[in-house]
C-alpha cells in the first residue's frame, strides 16, 4: 500500500517540486539525543572555519535532465588538514563510486563518498536509519545538527563504514524510486548517472527496460538495492545527492539539481 508521504509526494512532483524527497520526514527532524561519541569528530564550528562544505560539485547547462556530478570517487588535492588524513588513510582498494578510502576523522565535500576503514570498531554516532536492504543502517556523527557533518553507512561485506557529508540524509527503497520516477510527473526529474545505474542494475534483476517500473520481481531486488539521499542544507535545497547502493557497492552517486 503507497503511504500518505508518497502520495503527497506525488502531488507536490506534479505541482512541479524539483526534489522530490523534500517532504519525507528528515532525519535530523528526530529529537535524538545528543551522542557524546562526536565530541571525537570535527565540530560544526571546524566544519565551516574550513570551508569543507558547500564546495561546487555539480556542473551543466541549467537544463536539470543532463546535470551531472564529475567522476564521484576522486579524491580532493586540497592541501593541509583534509589533505593530511586522506594521505593517511588505509585499507585496500574498493571499486564503485565508493572507492576512495579516507581516515576516520576526514570531512569530505557535499557530493563525495569514501570508505573509512579505519572507523571499523569506533562509535559512529547515533543510528538514525536501517535499510531492509542487507542491513544496512545510517549514522549521524552530531544528531540535532542542522549543518553538514559527516553521515555513516555501515552493513558492508568489508565491514568499512562509508562516509558521507550532509545536513540530512534518509534510505529509499526501490519501490518508492519507482512511484516517483515512473509515475505522473516523473519525466521532470533530473536524469543522472544514479537513475542510469539503477536502470542497469533493473534490467538485470527485473528484465525490464529504461523507464519501466520492476514488476514482480520488485522484492527481490529490494533485498540488495537502496538508494541513499543526501540533503545539502537542513530545509531548502537547491541540489542534492543520490546514491544507489546494490549488491554491497555503491554502484552510483551523482548530485542533482533543480
Amino acid at each position: 500500500m503507497i503511504s500518505k508521504a508518497v502520495l503527497l509526494c506525488g502531488l507536490l512532483v506534479l505541482a512541479g517540486c524539483a526534489d522530490p524527497l523534500k517532504d519525507f520526514d528528515r532525519i535530523s527532524d528526530l529529537d535524538i539525543a545528543e551522542d557524546p561519541a562526536a565530541a571525537a569528530l570535527p565540530s560544526d564550528t571546524e566544519v565551516a572555519r574550513e570551508g569543507f562544505f558547500g564546495t561546487e560539485a555539480a556542473s551543466g547547462t541549467g537544463d536539470s535532465t543532463r546535470i551531472e556530478r564529475g567522476p564521484i570517487n576522486k579524491a580532493p588535492t586540497t592541501g593541509g588538514f583534509l589533505s593530511a588524513l586522506m594521505r593517511g588513510a588505509g585499507g585496500a582498494k574498493g571499486s564503485g563510486a565508493d572507492a576512495q578510502n579516507v581516515a576516520f576523522g576526514a570531512v569530505l565535500p557535499f557530493g563525495t563518498v569514501g570508505r573509512v576503514c579505519g572507523a571499523k570498531g569506533k562509535k559512529l554516532g547515533q543510528q538514525v536509519e536501517k535499510a531492509p536492504a542487507r542491513g544496512y543502517a545510517l549514522h549521524d556523527s552530531r544528531p540535532g545538527s542542522s549543518v553538514g557533518r559527516t553521515f555513516y553507512i555501515t552493513g558492508f561485506s568489508d565491514g568499512c563504514p562509508r562516509q558521507f557529508t550532509a545536513a540530512n540524509a534518509l534510505f529509499g527503497a526501490p519501490s518508492m524510486y519507482e512511484q516517483l520516477h515512473y509515475g505522473p510527473g516523473g519525466d521532470a526529474l533530473p536524469y543522472t548517472a544514479t537513475d542510469k545505474a539503477y536502470d542497469a542494475v533493473k534490467s538485470k534483476v527485473c528484465s525490464t527496460g529504461k523507464g519501466k517500473p520492476c514488476g514482480r520481481r520488485l522484492k527481490a531486488l529490494e533485498r540488495n538495492t537502496v538508494f541513499v539521499s543526501a540533503y545539502e542544507h537542513f530545509e531548502v535545497n537547491a541540489r542534492w545527492a543520490d546514491m544507489l547502493i546494490h549488491n554491497g557497492t555503491i554502484v552510483a552517486a551523482s548530485v542533482k539539481s533543480n
